[in-house]
């Protein structure tokens, strides 16, 4: 599976017996199956992706999905000054997390599981918090 944005060979990093995510070596972004997000959402008190909210911009050129080669869409929480973005394949359902958000130092599946609730658990606090009036 080649990275979105590199091109790069993506390395399979596994917990247990189960493929987890992901990730590209250049850039450090993260592919992972919508199962396998929804279930890391639910452990750590987090709700699923579906129910978390934020709005598609079909305007984002995001690249293709590194599964199925159909094109990602972006996905933005409603913070109008500084939303935070993930894409999603609408074919295969997999989800693009860019490497920018998640620590560099982070190699095991279980190190970035933890990066990806905190990058939910700030998505979905921006997804449902409301823009101050000017």
């Amino acid at each position: 599976m080649d990275c979105p944005r590199d091109n790069v060979e993506m390395v399979e990093l596994s917990e247990g017996e189960d493929k987890l995510l992901t990730r590209c070596g250049e850039c450090g972004g993260l592919f992972l199956d919508v199962a396998d997000l929804n279930r890391i959402l639910l452990h750590a008190g987090l709700p699923t992706l579906d129910a978390m909210g934020g709005r598609a911009n079909p305007e984002e050129d995001v690249g293709d999905c590194p599964s199925c080669a159909v094109n990602l869409l972006a996905v933005e929480s409603s913070h109008k000054r500084d939303p935070m973005i993930y894409e999603t394949c609408e074919s295969c359902g997999g989800i693009w997390l860019e490497g920018a958000d998640f620590p560099k130092e982070g190699e095991t599946a279980a190190e970035l599981k933890s990066g990806i609730v905190d990058f939910y658990r700030e998505f979905s606090a921006r997804a449902h918090s409301k823009p101050a009036a000017r």
